[in-house]
């Protein structure tokens, strides 16, 4: 019981023992700190809950909260428009389902592997505004206009940041999704569906804020570089190739 405890300290997504995520994340001002944040907390917290049983006598009472959790979040994600806020409410939301997928027998790689799919993305989108905000001034979307427009090249990232963050094809958390929806019951994959949907519809009105209107006026800073967005590329193809390579894993918890 004390391992579940402290990974959900670490990995988000048990509310309200999630808010110690939210609290860290939201002073993290620098991208090592982020890195620690967003990435190895919840890392150090999947690893915990791969070395713990689910609660099998209390497990309809946590798939309750976890349910209601991510969906709490990801509900919250429509009314923000702050880069660093949005990536680690949906952070929050998909750890939720991190933790169900365990609940429903993921263990070992298959539960490492859903981790990734379903957080890496959000630590991305945390270094990108990262990125947005030393050449703006701000991590903010449809505050003055289009990222895009003034920096395409930054602004073809976030796109397809967004598309990872979303659990679309062909990256790797739509079939992470896929594998949990297939260990769930009718109402708790409706949940996960609903759950889903407020991703894209919030995803829908940032990539609006982002890609769409006037340009936001550009500064001295310059776009990212050719060589940092080819890099951007790689990862990115390297994401969907793991995620082809581990989907086995996901059609077996």
């Amino acid at each position: 019981m004390l391992l579940i405890l402290v990974a959900a300290l670490l990995l988000p997504g048990v509310f309200p023992l999630s808010m110690l995520f939210g609290a860290l994340a939201g002073v993290a001002r620098t991208n090592a700190w982020r890195l620690l944040v967003v990435a190895a907390l919840p890392a150090a917290g999947v690893l915990l809950l791969g070395l713990a049983t689910p609660p099998r006598a209390a497990q309809a009472l946590l798939q309750a909260v976890l349910l209601a959790s991510a969906l709490l979040y990801a509900w919250r994600l429509l009314g923000v428009r702050e880069l660093f806020v949005w990536a680690r409410l949906q952070a929050a939301s998909a750890g939720a389902l991190v933790w169900l997928a365990w609940l429903h027998g993921s263990h070992g790689a298959s539960l490492y592997a859903a981790a990734a799919a379903l957080l890496a993305p959000a630590l991305l989108l945390s270094l990108l505004a990262a990125a947005m905000q030393r050449r703006v001034g701000a991590a903010y979307a449809g505050l003055r206009g289009s990222i895009a427009a003034a920096y395409p090249r930054l602004g073809a990232a976030l796109a397809v940041c967004l598309l990872a963050v979303l659990a679309l094809p062909p990256f790797p958390g739509f079939l992470a999704l896929l594998g949990l929806l297939r260990q769930l019951g009718a109402a708790a994959a409706g949940v996960v569906l609903l759950v889903w949907l407020l991703w894209s519809w919030a995803g829908a009105m940032l990539w609006q804020g982002t890609q769409f209107g006037p340009a936001w006026p550009a500064t001295r800073v310059p776009d990212l570089a050719r060589g940092q967005l080819l890099g951007l590329a790689l990862a990115a193809g390297m994401f969907v190739l793991g995620g082809l390579l581990w989907s086995g894993t996901w059609s077996t918890f």
